[in-house]
């Protein structure tokens, strides 16, 4: 009778095929597979974060064969079809079993093979109706037979076993293996062992079924195979089938993956490193806890010294909050002051032993440049930036948008202060921060002289700093640069550490007061981060060629003789307050130390003058010897100069800058470097400058 029956069947398929005709080849349902999360990775593949975006089925990426685990294999076959390697797509035993069934019994019972149910899931037309209870006609049950006959004929037993695993109905909007394994047990398809693939089995019949009744129909199923004895798991792991189904997998690094996911199916590769964006997450979690009512946004930025690529980017404790590395924007005036000391150093206009006015009551009147630097909260800003303008143009290439009104404060975030501090400890380059790991590295670009980059963070790297950044320092942490920002009028901070490889940038923004003020916070960030990273302690980056090191005093002695690095040609010895006279200073009296230009009549020369009279000085303009001796003539072409005096052996005694200028001749050339006229040929009596 049943092969009477399956030539009739074959019979009706060789003459018809209106279904089966509409089915697709396995490679062309392999191509349209798409799946409904976009992945986020890290720079060895681990997942990071995920976001779904298809609302309407929640399925991951497809699964080859081989790559389920022979135990959930072994529990399909058994569960849905254990002739499937036997029959030619329809199982006539199991069809006429089922039909009598169905005629002599109110529970209907289904007879359909794997490859039929495939069918099913390929072609609408005779898919199961998706009202409750619902089942096939007649007619689409004769579709799905012949369908299930034109598959067996052009797809291999392997693919439709694939197909069937990656597509199934699970519960919910779960389709495919890989989504039910990974949402209701929090494991790859490989992994599944075999009581939780005879519980993913067992709700094949029933997706939605109770979790109890899944865990009954899925004991049932392990005594026919003879493992009973997994009854008791089964039914302990059935809690698990109600698991809430569309929360993300990976939530690591859920700000970037909003800022770099756009479609379900992508996977972004990124530069970050899974355990330091663990290590950093987990620190700031444990700074601020006992805090977070008292912290409106939090985040961490941690970047390569090397290439600027990112290694962790937390944008807050909360994974829906605003992504606060790039939009809790501050002002941020300390900033400036870093920069303000690196042009000043660079256009050699004052040293680390540099004594600037200290307007703070109670403390020494004047503090070393190093010092000011050290700690921005003293009396001391002011008058740094009073000796330079802030360089805008520096400012601007460092990544800053500065605001129309040049006396107003950048504001800036965390991302950008991260990049414009980097420079300092990476031989002054400046580079673009980059966290995809296939974008193209931006080409790193000058922005400071690598000299005075170094000198500037050695500043920021000297342990015995007093001032409020000192606690950012991990006492065994080797060499490290640190600086700290506070915006008093947002109540936001943001403290940075430097090492040899990483630099670590948080911000914390939040109305809490002594311990808990959001500097304070951002420091017990650091300290937590550095815990959780555990590195070994940094090496000092290596010195440049373009500075010296030497002993340096002070007049008067506000802070103790110490060894300062220098650009080479600007050390002192003595560094003496300005308009303090010192018996122990050799000074350039003329020009006076208040000139900022002179003026000259054309054949007129200046008078260059120092005190005590040392017949073995020095006189410099520009790096280019002019003369020796105490009192010298110079009559140099108009334009800008930087005149110093030095010892023989080149130390740095003192220097000015002015702007020399010939009203009365328009035809005198403007200054280039080795202008002038030597001592031995005065062009006229002199005039002082104004």
């Amino acid at each position: 009778m049943l092969q009477a029956l399956r030539r009739v069947v074959l019979a009706a398929a060789l003459a018809s095929g209106s279904a089966a005709a509409q089915l697709p080849s396995f490679e062309q349902v392999r191509a349209a597979y798409h799946p409904s999360d976009a992945l986020l990775l890290d720079r060895n593949g681990e997942p990071l974060a995920d976001i779904r975006f298809d609302l309407t089925r929640r399925r991951f990426d497809w699964v080859p064969l081989a790559q389920f685990s022979p135990a959930l294999r072994e529990a399909l076959i058994a569960a849905e079809d254990h002739r499937f390697y036997e029959h030619e797509g329809v199982d006539w035993r199991a069809f006429v079993g089922s039909l009598w069934h169905n005629l002599l019994h109110d529970n209907k019972r289904g007879g359909s093979t794997l490859t039929m149910q495939l069918a099913g899931l390929l072609d609408p037309a005779i898919a199961i109706p998706a009202a409750p209870g619902a089942r096939r006609s007649v007619g689409q049950k004769w579709d799905q037979g012949l369908a299930a006959q034109e598959l067996e004929a052009h797809w291999s037993k392997a693919q439709i076993l694939e197909a069937y695993l990656n597509l199934a109905p699970f519960r919910g909007d779960l389709e495919g293996v890989h989504a039910a394994s990974a949402v209701l047990f929090g494991k790859s398809p490989a992994a599944l062992d075999r009581p939780e693939a005879l519980l993913i089995t067992a709700l094949l019949p029933s997706p939605n079924g109770r979790a109890e009744r899944t865990a009954r129909r899925a004991c049932a199923r392990a005594k026919k195979m003879g493992v009973g004895n997994l009854c008791p798991r089964l039914y302990e792991l059935a809690p698990r089938l109600d698991t809430p189904r569309n929360r993300p997998r990976f939530t690591l690094a859920p700000h970037l993956a909003r800022r770099v996911l756009h479609a379900g199916g992508e996977r972004v590769t990124t530069t970050l490193d899974a355990a330091t964006q663990q290590a950093a997450s987990s620190g700031l979690r444990d700074a601020l806890q006992g805090a977070a009512q008292r912290v409106s946004s939090a985040a961490v930025l941690v970047l390569d010294v090397n290439d600027a690529s990112v290694r962790a980017w937390v944008g807050g404790l909360d994974p829906l909050s605003p992504d606060a590395v790039t939009t809790v924007r501050s002002v941020q005036s300390a900033l400036w002051l870093p920069f303000s000391a690196a042009n000043l150093i660079e256009r050699r206009l004052v040293t680390g032993a540099s004594l600037l006015p200290n307007s703070r009551e109670g403390e020494s009147p004047w503090r070393s440049m190093r010092v000011a630097l050290q700690q921005p909260e003293s009396g001391s800003q002011a008058a740094m930036l009073a000796l330079a303008e802030p360089p805008a143009e520096r400012l601007r290439q460092a990544g800053l948008e500065l605001p129309k009104d040049s006396a107003a404060s950048p504001e800036l975030t965390l991302l950008q202060a991260a990049q414009a501090f980097r420079p300092f400890v990476a031989g002054g380059n400046w580079q673009a921060a980059r966290w995809q790991a296939d974008s193209t590295a931006a080409v790193a670009r000058r922005l400071w002289r690598n000299d005075t980059a170094y000198i500037i963070a050695d500043w920021l790297a000297d342990p015995t700093q007093k001032g409020a950044a000192s606690e950012l320092q991990r006492p065994d942490g080797g060499w490290q640069a640190v600086w700290r920002m506070s915006d008093p009028t947002r109540d936001i901070a943001i403290a940075m550490h430097a090492g040899e490889r990483y630099l670590i940038a948080v911000q914390v923004a939040g109305s809490g007061s002594g311990a808990e003020q959001p500097a304070r916070l951002a420091a017990r960030a650091i300290a937590a981060i550095q815990h959780h990273l555990g590195n070994p302690p940094s090496r000092a980056p290596r010195t440049p060629s373009g500075v010296v090191l030497g002993v340096v005093a002070f007049d008067p002695p506000v802070e103790p003789a110490r060894r300062e690095w220098f650009l080479r040609g600007t050390e002192v010895s003595l560094s003496v307050a300005p308009g303090r006279d010192s018996t122990l200073a050799h000074k350039i009296v003329t020009p006076e130390g208040t000139s900022t230009g002179a003026l000259l009549r054309s054949g007129e020369a200046l008078v260059l003058e120092s005190a005590p009279a040392t017949p073995d000085a020095r006189w410099w303009a520009d790096d280019e010897l002019i003369g020796e001796g105490a009192t010298i003539l110079w009559a140099p072409p108009a334009g800008h100069y930087r005149l110093e005096l030095r010892s023989p052996e080149g130390v740095v005694w003192d220097r000015r800058e002015f702007t020399l200028s010939y009203p009365d001749d328009d035809t005198t050339r403007e200054h280039a470097p080795g202008g002038g006229a030597s001592q031995s040929e005065p062009r006229a009596p002199v005039r002082a400058p104004r």
